[in-house]
């Protein structure tokens, strides 16, 4: 049976949700010596490459979540002391989250690490396929 494009949508976001729940199903992360779930650890790599310092709105965008629920997530973050809070000094009703500097200088064995874990999820596919994929989806998150 031939799909229409409407079913193939459908069939390929369901099958990227799969994969992407089985990729970090209860996948913890540990930075020096702390457990850290999926959404603090995006949080802190999308800090590094924000060049240490993101807006809670900022945030909050990129993981496509409230503002509430970075504050959530960044509370332990805060308690663990990996990220510090601070007030912008653009605007005074918006908080800043930074990386401590000990986070900062100890980042790039953290994200190797990172990466070693999530490469285990695409270890079926070759190099040439791993590119491909990669293209396509550029081309997908380009479409905006």
């Amino acid at each position: 049976m031939i799909k229409n494009r409407q079913e193939l949508l459908r069939d390929l976001i369901e099958k990227i949700t799969r994969a992407m729940h089985s990729m970090h199903k209860e996948q913890c992360f540990s930075f020096d010596g702390l457990v850290l779930k999926r959404q603090q650890m995006m949080i802190l790599v999308f800090i590094y490459e924000n060049k240490g310092v993101s807006s809670v709105k900022e945030i909050a965008k990129f993981l496509n979540v409230t503002s509430g629920a970075v504050t959530q997530f960044t509370d332990v973050l805060v308690e663990q002391k990996l990220v510090k809070r601070e007030e912008s000094l653009l605007d005074r009703r918006s908080v800043n989250i930074k990386l401590t500097p000990s986070v900062e200088k100890d980042f790039s064995n953290f994200k190797k690490k990172y990466l070693e874990v999530a490469s285990k999820s695409f270890s079926g596919l070759s190099d040439k396929e791993i590119s491909q994929f990669a293209k396509l989806v550029e081309k997908i998150k380009t479409q905006d």
